[in-house]
């Protein structure tokens, strides 16, 4: 029973997280195709950086999606 409840809780933490870095990767994003097109070399590299470890942020999140998953709907539970 342990299990099945951190794993639905792991699941909502992930997706909330997700959701996070998912909305602030678009809000870099959006700011990066700004300075490419002002041609803002400092703010245009900052904004890369941002969107792309944003991007793997939200691939980590997602990942704990996945694992909360198998955790709240494994068969098997250990005593």
């Amino acid at each position: 029973m342990a299990k099945k409840t951190l794993g639905w809780f792991v699941v909502v933490y992930g997706l909330s997280m997700s959701v996070y870095f998912g909305v602030w990767s678009f809000k870099d994003y959006f700011a990066l195709e700004d300075a490419v097109r002002l041609n803002r070399p400092q703010i245009e590299l900052r904004h890369r950086i941002n969107v792309g470890f944003e991007g793997i942020w939200y691939l980590l999140s997602n990942m704990l999606v996945l694992q909360g998953l198998a955790m709240a709907f494994s068969k098997k539970e250990k005593e």
